[in-house]
Parts: structure tokens; C-alpha cells; sequence
């Protein structure tokens, strides 16, 4: 029977221990809990007992996990981090994953403490002496917007593969100080990175002067004037320092907070307030990923994001971008991988590449070889669009290009195909064109 998460986690009528583990300085307990004949739950009880002397501990990690401390007479420190559980809990994955995320976590916050940055710490040391958790959070803000004011220079300007930087020191308004701003190289950012960046206290700006008026995020660092009132001051150079930071550490520190949150996501848990679960969030993600072009816009095209999906190993990769860039060309919207990089930065690919082989693609091009045939990824895939071509019962999904010979279970030795040796990439192109517009 379910019970409301505002019950009580050890309040019960009668409660036994189901099994227990310890893991690399965490002791977990699984509790049965029963109030009446048919009220039963179960409960996982942890309980850290190392810690380090500086950043995130695992404290930490049990309460973004959404574990919250609790008198617990569970466990023999008497005090513990609760919540409830199924009863077919894996409690050596939980504790492998609680683990995972303190490693991912720490990580992170060294690269983003490179660059002026801080992750919030819900718990930090409290628990380990008996005290009050030692929260931080990023909650403050400047009263401006960073980008209004009488005066405004442009400091520096740096990138990365995934980012432009710019910094500019404003003065006479109502904040004076530095200003970052963050402008994605493929916007829009997913889901996923959008709550990385409100974790980390980044604002977004529609209109940021800095990147053309596209929208940015940004930051702000505020002048701390010197005692003796010198022109200079003690946070400058600091502040230059967090910035140069950027182009080699804010893309690390961000992808090792995705890999917790992809960590957490295997617990059916996340890391961030996330709006929607993963198999909703694939979908989303594409649709704001995706502007249609107008080719695409007749009634068979429209029932799908996509006009074509290329699945295809990586030995086949230069053939594939071919094949997407000529197709992209001509007004068709296609998925390949190179398109959307910060639509898959983060995701469960495994959910989210269902989502596109098996409903968002009118067809499929599948491009066969010995490598596809025996990939990790090429075979989830595969498996996907062989799903759809099956709800199809008959209907043309799966376009198969054979690049080399490769026997693919479940692939019927009678349908039709495009063997890539009689043609070449700008005749099989003409050829798609020609079905999409079938």
C-alpha cells in the first residue's frame, strides 16, 4: 500500500530491519515499516561516518539525492539520512550511486571554484559533530540586471567548445563590479544544462549587448574598495583570475555535474529540480532543439520532428555527415548527432535516442556494416527503429544503405536496399529526396 510522504519515516507501529551494507564510510539500513495490516513501506536509512576536511562531503551528496537528515534510531549514531525507498531496493547500487555523485560532485566543484563559482553545500560538516548543517546556497543577487549602467567596458573575452565568455566591469548604476556572461556556441541549451546553470546562480538576459542581443547568462562579481580608498582594490585581480578560468574549466565542471545527475537519474532520483522525467525531457528537448524548416511543413513531415534519422557506427561517419549536410541543404530536417550537441549534453541517451529511432522520425537511414552490426549504441538504435518498423506492420521505416556486408538479426533478407558501392553519396542524397518528397 502507498504511503503519504508526509508520514512519519519512523514513526511506525512496528518496524524490522531488512537487510543492511556498509560501503566505503557509509552504513545503510533498509527498514520495514508497518502502521496497520495493509500500511506497509520501507525506508533507507544512511549514515556517513568519514569526511574530508574541505568542499562537498557525503553528506552532501545523500541531500541532493533528496535524503534529508533525521533523528533515526535506525542506526547506532542515532541520527541518519532518510527517505523512502521500494522494497526491491538495490542497496549496493544506491551506495555505489551515492558514492558516484559525491566523486562527480567534487569534481565539479573543484573546476567551477577555478572559476568564481560554488555549488550550493546543504549539509556539509554538521552531521559529524553532532551540529546544525552548515548550509551555502547560491542565493545572492546584484539588485541590477549585470548589464544596465552609465558606464560599461569590456574587459576580456574568452571560449571553449561549448561556450563564449565575456567580461565587462560596470560602473554608475546601481551596481559596480564585474559582470560574466555565458552565451552557448548551439543554443538552446537542454533541460538539464538550464538547471545546471540556476544550481549555480547563473541569470539569464534576453538581450545581452555583448553577444549581438542574443540571450546570455551571466554572473556578477561586485568592486570591494581597498581600506586606504586606492583607485585599485583586493578582489581585482582575483576576479581576473576567476575569468581566465573559464575556457579550461567551466565545460569540465559542467559535465561532471551532468554525470551526477545522470548517475542520480538511475535511482529514478535527480540532483536538480527537473520539470519532467527523462522520457519527457527527451522529447522537449528536441522540440526546442529543432526550428522546421519550411520544407518540412506538408502534413506527413509535420507528424514527426524529423523528415530522416541517420543511425550509423562511427566507421561511417564521414558518410552520414555527407548524406545529413545535402539533406539539411536542401530544407529537410534531419537528425545527426553533430546537429544537436547541446541537446544530448547530459541526457539518458538511451531514453533519448528511443524517442527519436522509434517516434520522431518519419524514416530512418540505417547505414549497414560489420561496426554497426555489432556497436553498443548502433544496436539500441537498431533495435528502436526495428520496433517501429514493426508498429508499422509493413510500412516503409527502416531505409537500409549497406556500406559492407553485415548480417543484422531481426533485418529480412527481402527488403529493399541501397548497396553504397554502385552509387555515390550525392546519387543516394537524390535518391532520399526523392522518397521525402514521395
Amino acid at each position: 500500500m502507498a504511503i503519504s510522504k508526509g508520514k512519519d519515516l519512523h514513526s511506525a507501529l512496528k518496524s524490522d530491519e531488512v537487510r543492511s551494507i556498509s560501503v566505503q564510510g557509509l552504513k545503510m539500513v533498509l527498514q520495514r515499516l508497518q502502521w496497520s495490516k495493509d500500511e506497509i513501506a520501507f525506508s533507507l536509512h544512511a549514515s556517513p561516518n568519514t569526511f574530508t576536511t574541505s568542499g562537498l562531503q557525503l553528506t552532501d551528496a545523500l541531500s541532493y539525492l533528496g535524503f534529508q537528515r533525521h533523528h533515526c534510531p535506525f542506526q547506532a549514531a542515532r541520527e541518519g539520512y532518510c527517505d523512502w525507498v521500494e522494497e526491491t531496493v538495490d542497496l549496493n547500487q544506491v551506495g555505489e550511486t551515492v558514492l558516484g555523485v559525491h566523486q562527480a560532485l567534487s569534481s565539479a566543484e573543484r573546476h567551477f571554484n577555478a572559476c568564481g563559482l560554488r555549488l550550493p553545500q546543504p549539509e556539509g560538516f554538521g552531521f559529524f559533530f553532532g551540529k546544525a548543517s552548515s548550509r551555502y546556497e547560491n542565493i545572492s543577487r546584484p539588485s541590477g540586471n549585470g548589464h544596465t549602467a552609465p558606464t560599461i567596458e569590456v574587459m576580456k573575452t574568452s571560449e571553449d567548445a561549448g561556450f563564449l565568455y565575456a567580461m565587462t566591469f560596470i560602473k554608475g548604476g546601481a551596481e559596480k563590479g564585474w559582470t560574466f556572461h555565458y552565451r552557448p556556441k548551439h543554443p538552446p541549451l537542454s533541460i538539464e544544462v538550464e538547471a545546471a546553470f540556476n544550481v549555480l546562480g547563473l541569470t539569464r538576459f534576453q538581450t545581452c549587448p555583448q553577444f549581438d542581443f542574443d540571450p546570455c547568462y551571466w554572473s556578477f562579481y561586485g568592486f570591494v574598495p581597498d581600506r586606504d580608498d586606492s583607485p585599485w582594490n583586493m578582489n581585482t585581480d582575483r576576479v581576473h583570475s576567476y575569468f581566465d578560468g573559464h575556457a579550461e574549466h567551466f565545460s569540465l565542471g559542467l559535465e561532471q555535474l551532468l554525470v551526477a545527475q545522470s548517475m542520480a537519474e538511475r535511482l529514478g532520483r535527480s540532483i536538480f529540480r527537473m520539470p519532467a522525467p527523462p522520457s519527457q525531457r527527451a522529447a522537449t528537448a528536441i522540440e526546442r532543439a529543432i526550428s522546421r524548416p519550411e520544407r518540412s511543413s506538408r502534413a506527413e513531415s509535420t507528424k514527426y520532428q524529423f523528415d530522416v534519422a541517420l543511425s550509423f557506427a562511427g566507421s561511417e561517419r564521414r558518410i552520414a555527415e555527407e548524406i545529413a549536410l545535402r539533406m539539411k541543404s536542401e530544407g529537410f530536417a534531419v537528425f545527426y548527432d553533430s546537429f544537436y550537441p547541446e541537446a544530448l549534453w547530459g541526457k539518458n541517451l538511451v531514453e533519448f535516442f528511443d524517442d527519436i529511432y522509434r517516434k520522431q522520425a518519419r524514416y530512418c537511414v540505417m547505414l549497414i556494416s560489420p561496426e554497426y552490426r555489432d556497436r553498443m549504441w548502433t544496436q539500441h538504435e537498431r533495435r528502436s527503429a526495428q520496433a517501429r518498423a514493426l508498429e508499422e506492420r509493413g510500412g516503409e521505416y527502416i531505409l537500409p544503405i549497406i556500406v559492407a556486408a553485415a548480417e543484422l538479426p531481426g533485418m529480412q533478407p527481402t527488403m529493399g536496399y541501397i548497396n553504397f558501392s554502385d552509387y555515390p553519396v550525392e546519387r543516394i542524397a537524390e535518391i532520399l529526396k526523392q522518397k521525402l518528397n514521395s
